[in-house]
């Protein structure tokens, strides 16, 4: 009797000390969880990298020149992940298809002209603006169409998704609004006279106008939100973002870049 006792005992004390065992594992992997959401950790961060998706249609923010990435926005986004000891990695995509990707964890971060205003801030979580831009009307040089008010009875093209689109849905009621996946679709239905103007950044007017001769613009409106990184809601990489895009407008590193992109007057 003395040793079927001992013998119970023994094994009561065993099972305590296993589940003591089992309740520090508990512990010690919930607060490793814990630890891994308040540094930001994941696969994507071990990997050193960082997925920006992206829509490289629209020099001098994102294109493409002899197979290359490149434009403003590219270096902003590769100094942002440089500066986070990471490597920014870039999915080239749809305008319109960037931030569903974002939403369905495809990608990281978004930076593609993404304007800062309140439908986006409501469904995303986005950066402290790095630039500021104005709308600009892109037509034929013979054909003006300078400003809303002359946009009547017509057809304007701007790019789906866009800021661009927002405005001419509020502001250019009496006109054809027509959408399309790229910039570079807008410009071209423009010069086959599919469409009598489009709408665009006024950077990115100039641009289309110094390689098309026989096109002109017009600043038709200036922008009150700024470009912006754009990122999940609750993603850990908004702050981190924000800390260094405001290290980099103190240090100068911004305004070197959008003066190597003439974004900026020398």
């Amino acid at each position: 009797m003395q040793k079927q006792r001992l013998h119970y005992v023994r094994k009561n004390e065993n099972m305590a000390a296993s589940g003591d065992f089992f309740m520090i594992r508990k512990i010690f992997t919930l607060l490793s969880c814990l630890v891994c959401i308040l540094s930001g950790c994941d696969e994507k961060k071990a990997s050193g990298k960082i997925r920006f998706g992206t829509c490289a249609d629209y020099p001098p923010f994102e294109y493409y020149e002899n197979s290359e990435l490149k434009g403003f926005e590219i270096d902003v986004a590769r100094l942002v992940a440089k500066e986070m000891g990471a490597e920014a990695e870039f999915e080239d995509m749809h305008f319109s298809s960037i931030l569903a990707s974002l939403q369905n964890d495809a990608l990281d971060a978004a930076i593609s002209t993404f304007a800062s205003n309140p439908e986006r801030r409501k469904n995303f979580d986005l950066s402290r603006c790095y630039y500021s831009e104005s709308i600009a009307s892109v037509y034929m040089k013979d054909e003006p169409h300078r400003n809303a008010d002359e946009m009547v009875g017509i057809k304007v093209a701007s790019q789906l998704g866009s800021t661009m689109e927002m405005w001419a849905k509020a502001n250019v009621t009496r006109a054809q609004l027509i959408t399309m996946d790229t910039n570079g679709q807008i410009i071209e239905a423009l010069k086959a006279g599919h469409v009598d103007c489009v709408l665009v950044d006024s950077v990115q007017a100039q641009y289309f106008c110094n390689v098309n001769a026989e096109l002109a613009y017009n600043i038709v409106a200036k922008s009150d939100e700024g470009y912006a990184i754009i990122f999940k809601k609750h993603s850990p990489l908004r702050e981190k973002v924000n800390t260094i895009l405001k290290k980099l407008e103190q240090n100068g590193e911004l305004k070197k870049l959008m003066k190597k992109w003439q974004l900026l007057e020398e």
